[in-house]
């Protein structure tokens, strides 16, 4: 198993959270960073949180600002998981992120980089 595996394998079907996409990730350049300590039960929320919220402002990974975002891949590839209930990835965003998406703001999606995040 790798993460790759548990991540889409498991967690994905277990749990109905997109923040799982920034928790357990394939180590590329362009993932979330992995977080430094192990995920626990007490604490899951505050740590996807906090991954998330990390991931969204890390602005390699994300250029956001108010009028346009250029966001990760991972939002196109995982729509799904992010536009369920009703909600979009736009919204998603607004929640975690330190700056909002305007609703007329173009959002477009940056190039992946699969090199080894060293």
């Amino acid at each position: 198993m790798d993460l790759n595996n548990i991540e889409h394998g498991k967690l994905r079907k277990q749990f109905d959270d997109p923040r799982i996409h920034m928790a357990l990730v394939c180590a590329s350049k362009s993932c979330p960073m992995l977080l430094n300590e192990a995920y626990q039960s007490a604490k899951l929320e505050e740590q996807l949180t906090k991954q998330t919220k990390a991931f969204l402002a890390d602005p390699f990974r994300n250029k956001i600002s108010a009028n346009s975002a250029q966001i990760s891949s991972i939002f196109k590839w995982y729509s799904m998981d992010f536009n369920k209930n009703g909600g979009s990835v736009r919204d998603f965003i607004n929640k975690y992120s330190p700056v909002k998406i305007k609703s007329e703001a173009k959002i477009s999606y940056l190039e992946y980089d699969w090199g080894l995040n060293e």
